[in-house]
């Protein structure tokens, strides 16, 4: 049985972290930044400062599952994409200290992502993920689906980014084309950007 997605609640939040980390462990878009081969603690030290810190009190997160969270993904509506690097910047301190460079690489990969996103209002996708256990129950599906039928109500676009080549089809099947795919700069890994316009 697929459960309907819902708001995360603060305790909800260690099991977000938990997802995010598995799913992401060996993910470019989080790695690339960090020390090569990062310990699984060094990832969930970086969701913990971007679940927390950044996104817990905009009310963005939204979970999946029967009864433990199997699946979660942050939705940033318009209101909140405008403020995507202020809240994302406000991180950058806490995770400058999980890198080598002081934070460097991390800084000038994220300035370029954000740099990507939509001039005109759009819902942003920022993190889905799923537990390896889980997979298979359309839980990501509803989830992605549950932002894309809020962005089109409103008449709106909807916008992600991926660094993984496997995701993208999946999200193609729900909608999404891609609108760019460009290599990240020193080096970084190839992103995938892209957008699902309403109907």
């Amino acid at each position: 049985m697929t459960a309907s997605p819902r708001r995360a609640s603060e305790g909800d939040l260690d099991g977000v972290i938990r997802v995010f980390a598995e799913a992401f462990a060996r993910d470019p878009m989080i790695t690339w930044p960090l020390p090569p081969g990062p310990t699984a603690d060094a990832v969930v030290s970086l969701f913990g400062v971007l679940i927390r810190e950044a996104y817990a009190g905009l009310d963005v997160i939204w979970v999946a599952g029967d009864e433990d969270v199997d699946a979660a993904a942050v939705w940033l509506p318009p209101e909140q994409v405008v403020r995507f690097d202020e809240v994302e910047a406000a991180t950058r301190p806490k995770i400058a200290a999980l890198t080598d460079d002081g934070g460097a690489r991390y800084d000038a990969f994220w300035d370029w992502l954000g740099g990507h996103l939509p001039d005109e209002p759009c819902w942003f996708l920022d993190i889905l993920a799923v537990r390896v256990a889980a997979r298979g129950r359309g839980l990501a599906s509803a989830l992605v689906r549950h932002g894309l039928e809020r962005a089109h109500a409103a008449r709106l676009p909807a916008f992600l980014e991926t660094g993984n080549p496997a995701n993208v089809a999946m999200y193609e099947h729900i909608g999404f084309r891609v609108h760019e795919r460009a290599d990240a700069p020193g080096g970084g890994p190839t992103i995938w950007f892209l957008r699902a316009d309403p109907a």
